[in-house]
Order: structure tokens, then C-alpha cells, then sequence
């Protein structure tokens, strides 16, 4: 063998191994498991599922669930063959998400034309203010409209941030140390399929409660119902400080509606519409981005009572691979039903990435370089 045809195949590995680095530079991981969820103060996850509905946002124990390391059940699920792009270098490694690796459609339930079927979450039992809401909310994550999210280290506020909101003593304070800075910003599409509903007690009404109507014993069993609709972009996981006001104004609809609750949890059984004025229910919210370390949430004016909230997040990654988890968070106002502290959650498990696109390109490489080989050697 000659030295030039040493030095060409030589020259071969060399670049075939270069480029094999370069396409697994930047590895794409498939989302195997993980989700994402969200939480209104005390007694509104969302979305809302039959499952926990009779819970009113609570965690089997009674308390609030995903509190500090404990994630709730995550029923956003992740959409399937997703994937999310990881850059080479020393943990934690950047992190890129599409849109949409997060999603949730509501069932149709055979109603008709196409209308998915409200989805009720009785609670009173958190807030004796509100007897239920109901919903037909669909879920995307990141939001389309917002492209691609990267989490990266460093990216979420500096340890000890605090974050004031309205009213006065509402705050969020991001409280864990450098170390666990890595985050970033993403939100959630939201938009409303069908029905977004809220029935109000006001002024609170001892439950359960059944209307005469209803063939029951009582007069005062009467709700008024809010018009209400959501935003599309949520506030939760947003650049510190986002404002998210809700858009437009709600067409009215009969306000006050005799109904009859037959538990004390809020859902209601039968409704009526009932004399009244239209109310709304606007909103305004301030988001906060996300993070794998610890957020403290205080919402003293909370109608149903003081909201103070830890969530706390992880990174289980070893050179990319393995769970990692981030919480995000954001401070809500509303016309009627007043303010609260609001908390979300993300999971992703990532596998080891697939060599295929590296080693094809090696390969490639390696036979168009001993393509060359053979035609120098005659």
C-alpha cells in the first residue's frame, strides 16, 4: 500500500468520525413517559377529569396535591413519537421541546356534532364560594404559536427571586440554590372546545341543597353561573412577570340558576335558569418561567382561605438520559371568584438517543471515501 493511499484512507476515518460526532451532537430522545398538569389555587386541576373530580383538586391524604416533590397524576399526556433535542456537553445538557409534545383533545362521548362533553369538578369543599366548574378545555404544550422551548442551565430567576402580585402579599419566591437553576420558559395553548362554566355561592350556602324545584325543601338553593372563557395562552411557564389578561368580553347568559347539590362537594345535580343579571369572570395573571428546583407560592386573599404552596422539581439526567422534572407558576386575579396561586408541572423521560443518524452518516462517509481509495489504487 502506497503512503498516499495510507493518508487518503486515513483522511476517510478521520472525517467519517467528525461527522458521526457532529450528527450526535445534537441526539433527538423520544419522550417515552412524563406529562404535564396544571392547578388553580386549592380546588381546580386541570384539565379537568372524572377521576379526580370528586376530590376537588385534592390528593387522597385531603391535602393539596403535588405539593414539593410530589407530582400529581399528569393527565396532559405526552404525544406520541415525540421528540426533544439534546446538545452535547456536561450535565444538565440543553434541552429543546417542540410544540405540542404535551397534548389533551377532549372526548367526544358521542355527543352531537363533535362537541366533546363537559367534564364537571365539584369545588366547594376548597372554596365555599364556588360550588363547581365545568369545562370542555383542550391542552398544547409548548404552544404553537410560541415555537420551540429551550431549558437551559441558569435560565429561570436567581436563587431568592421574589415576584409580587394582587393583592397586596401575594408573591412567588424561587428559593433553591444556583445549582438547580435549570429551567426556562414554555407555555400552554389553551382553547375552549365547547362549555366553560362556573357556579358561584354567593353569599355561601350550607350544602348539600335541594331546590323546591327539584322536589326539595328549600328556597335559598340558588347559584348564580358566570360567563366565562379562557385565555389562550397560558400565564404558568412564561418569561418572570408575563401578563395574560383574558380576551374580549363574555356574552352574557342567565346568571342565577336554582339548582340542587345533593353532597357537599359543589357538583351540582339539576339546574334551572333562574332571575338575574350576567356576571363575568375576567381574568388577569402574572406567569413565572420554569424550573427543576424549588418555587413558594402565597395567595393570602384566596376566597376559599390563605394559599401557601411548595413545588419543587428535578433533574434524574446522566448525560442526557433518565427523568427530569419542572414546575412553573403564575398569580391569578378574577372578577368574581377573586385570586389565587396557581401551580403547574412537566415530566419528561428520555431514553438513550438511536445511533442510526450517525453511524449512516460514518458509513456513507467511509464508502465514498473507499470509493476513492479504489479508484486512485488503479
Amino acid at each position: 500500500m502506497s503512503r498516499q493511499m495510507r493518508s487518503i484512507r486515513i483522511l476517510s476515518l478521520l472525517v467519517a468520525i467528525a461527522i458521526a460526532g457532529s450528527a450526535q451532537a445534537q441526539s433527538y430522545y423520544s419522550v417515552t413517559g412524563g406529562g404535564g398538569q396544571a392547578q388553580i389555587g386549592d380546588g381546580l386541576p386541570l384539565p379537568a377529569q372524572d377521576q379526580i373530580s370528586t376530590m376537588g383538586g385534592k390528593n387522597g391524604t385531603g391535602g393539596p396535591i403535588g405539593t414539593y416533590a410530589n407530582f400529581p397524576p399528569l393527565l396532559i399526556p405526552v404525544k406520541k413519537n415525540a421528540l426533544v433535542k439534546q446538545t452535547a456537553g456536561a450535565d444538565p445538557k440543553k434541552m429543546t421541546v417542540p410544540p405540542g409534545v404535551f397534548r389533551r383533545i377532549p372526548t367526544t362521548n358521542g355527543t352531537t356534532a363533535g362537541v366533546p362533553a363537559p367534564l364537571k369538578i365539584g369545588v366547594a369543599l376548597n372554596n365555599p364560594n364556588v360550588l363547581q366548574v365545568r369545562t370542555t378545555l383542550s391542552f398544547s404544550g409548548p404552544a404553537n404559536v410560541k415555537g420551540s422551548m429551550t431549558f437551559m442551565a441558569g435560565a429561570r430567576p436567581a436563587n431568592k427571586s421574589t415576584f409580587t402580585g394582587t393583592p397586596l402579599g401575594s408573591k412567588v419566591v424561587y428559593n433553591s440554590k444556583t445549582g438547580n437553576r435549570f429551567g426556562g420558559v414554555s407555555q400552554t395553548r389553551v382553547k375552549n372546545l365547547g362549555e366553560i362554566g362556573v357556579w358561584v355561592d354567593l353569599p355561601s350556602i350550607p350544602l348539600p341543597c335541594i331546590h323546591t324545584k327539584f322536589g326539595g325543601t328549600r328556597v335559598d338553593c340558588v347559584a348564580r353561573k358566570l360567563a366565562a372563557i379562557p385565555m389562550s395562552i397560558g400565564a404558568a411557564g412564561g418569561p418572570k412577570g408575563t401578563k395574560v389578561t383574558t380576551p374580549g368580553v363574555p356574552a352574557p347568559v342567565p346568571a342565577n340558576v336554582y339548582f340542587s347539590e345533593m353532597g357537599t362537594t359543589g357538583l351540582i345535580d339539576m339546574s334551572a335558569a333562574a332571575v338575574g343579571g350576567a356576571l363575568n369572570n375576567m381574568a388577569t395573571s402574572i406567569g413565572f418561567p420554569w424550573t427543576t428546583g424549588q418555587i413558594s407560592l402565597s395567595q393570602p386573599a384566596a376566597l376559599g382561605g390563605k394559599e401557601n404552596f411548595k413545588i419543587t422539581g428535578m433533574d434524574g439526567r446522566v448525560a442526557g438520559v433518565g427523568t427530569i422534572q419542572l414546575v412553573a407558576s403564575s398569580l391569578s386575579k378574577r372578577a368574581v371568584t377573586g385570586p389565587n396561586s396557581n401551580r403547574s408541572w412537566a415530566e419528561y423521560t428520555l431514553p438513550e438517543p438511536g445511533a442510526a443518524l450517525g453511524a449512516a452518516a460514518a458509513l456513507s462517509v467511509l464508502g465514498i471515501c473507499h470509493a476513492l481509495v479504489r479508484r486512485r489504487s488503479r
